[in-house]
């Protein structure tokens, strides 16, 4: 009997280290987009095409724990950022971080949506990445920094 009852709390024991296993196993969060079943994954990593505000590289990850990284001009910034999604949008706020020369990235806000047409184009040029591996986005700065939104398109990495 005693045996018995050894025998299930090592078993209790693995079922509940596998089941917190499977739990710490990020999920693929989709985007409901018209004629793909099953919507389309955006919990990735992307960088910006190009650079915004001219000189700057931006690249951010949509993961469980967000983050984002600002590069250029010598400034380098690696930040946090919260995201959801609400019907084929994914909004973003990014949270002020510190940068390197006494400087400060503002807790700016963007929201993105994948591109079909650049999907599409992608596939008609048989390119060997996903069919919807690309967002657009439109960046909006936080008050008072006197920058204007801007629009870019991000490409998965």
């Amino acid at each position: 009997m005693r045996q018995l009852a050894n025998m299930l709390a090592v078993l209790a024991a693995c079922l509940f280290i596998f089941t917190s296993a499977a739990s710490a196993v990020e999920r693929d969060v989709r985007v409901a987009v018209p004629d793909v079943p099953g919507g389309v994954i955006v919990s990735n990593c992307y960088a910006a095409v190009g650079n915004i505000y001219d000189k700057y590289s931006f690249s951010f990850c949509l993961k469980h724990r967000g983050t984002y990284s600002v590069r250029g001009g010598g400034l380098r910034c690696d930040g946090r950022l919260n995201w959801n999604v609400a019907g084929v949008f994914v909004d973003v706020r990014l949270s002020r971080t510190s940068c390197n020369k006494g400087m400060a990235w503002t807790a700016d806000t963007m929201t993105c949506r994948p591109s079909l047409v650049l999907g599409f184009i992608a596939g008609l040029l048989k390119e060997k990445r996903p069919l919807l591996d690309n967002l657009v986005c439109e960046y909006t700065p936080a008050k008072g920094t006197g920058h204007k939104k801007i629009s870019f398109i991000a490409h998965r990495r």
